[in-house]
């Protein structure tokens, strides 16, 4: 029920946009992922891409909806004599990043601080077991939620360069029908992790 909850309030915020907006601007976004999952799960490069929606608002604000297909994953190994390989999920993932910081040069530069709750819902997938078989869908909780904080940088009113550590509240593995490998291998593993990221504002 939680995750419903917050999947509904990040479309309600897409659909709600504020009235007071003194600007709205379309723009494109594109980076790259560190995730963390856990100690013996190693770190691998991801990727984002997707559209943007930012809206200014008074006192410095401006709130700045995403959509976003993220390919998080890492590197695991199915047995202890095993090498690690790589594996990833595709989200399409709903961020809303608040943002706030001044403006200077008549809005050439601006730098701000950003905080964003957001949900996500895995599309795809390449994660495969010692035997070379993919993972079926069951094993894994395809839906992510999470809060990220970050810092950024727009240049000239169209380039905008971030970076933030997001915090993944969700567990990769669907506890009630996961095989046990897959929880011996994955068991309280998510994707935390770090996002650089560049976007061009219209």
């Amino acid at each position: 029920m939680k995750k419903i909850c917050l999947i509904l309030a990040a479309a309600v915020l897409f659909i709600c946009m504020p009235v007071s907006a003194r600007a709205q601007h379309f723009g494109v976004k594109a980076g790259v992922n560190f995730s963390d999952p856990k100690s013996d799960v190693k770190t691998n490069l991801g990727y984002q891409a997707g559209l943007a929606v930012q809206c200014d608002l008074p006192l410095w604000f401006s709130i700045q909806p995403e959509l976003l297909f993220h390919v998080k994953g890492g590197r695991a190994a199915a047995s202890p004599n095993a090498e690690p390989k790589a594996f990833g999920l595709g989200y399409l993932e709903i961020p809303v990043n608040i943002q706030w910081g001044p403006r200077f040069s008549d809005d050439r530069f601006r730098i701000f601080l950003q905080g964003s709750p957001f949900v996500g819902y895995a599309i795809s997938k390449d994660m495969k077991d010692e035997r070379g078989n993919s993972y079926d869908w069951k094993n894994i909780n395809r839906f992510e939620y999470g809060v990220g904080a970050g810092i950024g940088v727009q240049l000239w009113g169209h380039i905008q360069i971030t970076g933030q550590y997001n915090w993944n509240l969700g567990d990769l593995v669907n506890s009630g029908f996961a095989a046990s490998e897959f929880k011996r291998i994955f068991d309280e593993s998510n994707f935390s992790g770090y996002t650089v990221s560049l976007a061009l504002i219209f």
